[in-house]
């Protein structure tokens, strides 16, 4: 996403209503990506979008929009995106499934930042992606770890019971740690990887082995949806959005993830 949170200084909320900004004329949106029918093509959002038009950007295909809810990377504490419930109320109107997700920092632990994430939530629905956006931005200086990540989800999931949860992060971060126990916690992957960012799709995410497969994928940031760019665009599959369980984790000296072919 890398893109520095907007909540410093005045931030207008107000999105507009679904179809205010339709053009009169068809527009396509920049770089569908060639997928297969299972695949689901939608966005992720925040205060960059403030003017998005989601009626629009249903019909240009979009099926999906995960929104900024808020996050704990900036040294004045945690914050809830001034944008957050005007995504989402739009995004319900045109009739996409909606996510929310948080982004990761050093000033809460991951249990009081799961806390904050779930206490904050706007118009959460049973079914909506729960995401943790995994980076290092603005105030921070550490990437949380598998052990960090899987104590997000768990607090989640002990709060809300049942429900999808998205682990975002770009797969050269992927690679360099081991996640386990967020495997265990039953995430599903929303692996981060734009090839030459151009607006299309540049082929499936290389998790190096690191993560047993990929749910979504957020494939560039220089998309349009909507009637408004640069976008990130995201490609998920199907089962991406299916309610999970944690599952027991693996034995200690177990290898638990299969490896997988580097594409």
């Amino acid at each position: 996403m890398r893109r520095r949170s907007l909540i410093r200084g005045a931030v207008a909320t107000a999105l507009a209503p679904a179809g205010m900004l339709a053009a009169t004329g068809a527009e396509a949106a920049t770089g569908p990506a060639p997928t297969s029918a299972p695949d689901l093509q939608g966005l992720d959002v925040s205060n960059s979008q403030l003017g998005i038009d989601y009626a629009r950007a249903a019909s240009e295909g979009r099926e999906f929009v995960v929104v900024k809810a808020g996050g704990c990377q900036l040294a004045e504490g945690p914050y809830t995106s001034s944008s957050y419930a005007g995504h989402v109320d739009g995004a319900r109107a045109a009739g996409l499934r909606v996510g929310h997700y948080w982004l990761s920092g050093d000033f809460l632990t991951p249990t009081a930042a799961a806390d904050h994430f779930v206490d904050h939530l706007h118009d959460y629905r049973v079914g909506d992606v729960l995401a943790l956006d995994v980076e290092v931005l603005d105030d921070s200086t550490r990437l949380w770890n598998d052990g960090d990540v899987s104590t997000w989800f768990n607090r989640v999931r002990e709060r809300v019971g049942s429900y999808v949860p998205w682990f975002y992060i770009s797969t050269g971060a992927l690679r360099t740690g081991t996640w386990t126990r967020t495997v265990a916690a039953g995430a599903h992957l929303w692996a981060a990887s734009w090839g030459a960012n151009d607006g299309t799709w540049p082929g499936a995410p290389d998790l190096g082995g690191h993560y047993p497969d990929w749910a979504a994928h957020q494939y560039t940031s220089a998309g349009s949806a909507g009637g408004t760019s640069p976008v990130d665009l995201d490609l998920a599959r199907s089962w991406a959005f299916d309610l999970t369980e944690p599952t027991d984790p693996p034995d200690p000296g177990e290898d638990p993830l299969p490896k997988t072919s580097t594409e």
